[in-house]
């Protein structure tokens, strides 16, 4: 009785059948990278945009502080309690560190401590623009829109905060 499986019959695999498989892993190993660097690409941009959301809401918080500090003032009997936030229609910039908005809107964002910042740390891609409309003269409230750009591999990107600040103590 023959054996099924003797060693005449037994063939190893072509030199076709090996190059085909090679391809077939060559192609999904391929797929795989591609998956994996675009998906770091888009944490990238998430991590970015998130910054910036975060960055613009801050924005509408240090005109705020503006505003609660001249209140501050105005009830002492000294200053308005729009005092610092005029005249920025355009865009003005400022960090908590500053007493007021700037005119210099376009000075990038730097990075200390975990801080943001325009005085000291690294530069970031991130420029930050304080908007600051007045609804009316003399203003009953202000419309602050606050703008955060910046631009990496994907391209220039936009994020914007709109917050109302009214005169609330009058």
């Amino acid at each position: 009785m023959k054996n099924a499986f003797s060693k005449s019959d037994c063939r190893g695999f072509t030199l076709v059948e090996v190059m085909v498989a090679l391809v077939i892993v060559s192609v999904g190993m391929l797929g795989a990278y591609g998956l994996v660097n675009q998906s770091l690409a888009l944490a990238n941009s998430a991590a970015n945009r998130f910054t910036a959301v975060h960055l613009a809401a801050e924005g509408t918080e240090i005109a705020r502080n503006i505003r609660d500090t001249n209140y501050l003032r105005f009830y002492r009997g000294a200053g308005n309690w729009n005092d610092g936030l005029t005249g920025y229609e355009s865009g003005g910039a400022a960090d908590y560190s500053s007493g007021g908005l700037t005119a210099d809107p376009a000075a990038l964002l730097k990075i200390a401590g975990g801080f943001y910042g325009y005085s000291a740390g690294e530069n970031t891609m991130f420029k930050r623009k304080i908007k600051v409309i007045p609804n009316a003269s003399p203003p009953d409230y202000f419309e602050v829109v606050s703008e955060v750009s910046w631009s990496d591999s994907a391209g220039q990107h936009t994020e914007s905060v709109r917050e109302r600040l009214y005169d609330w103590w009058q």
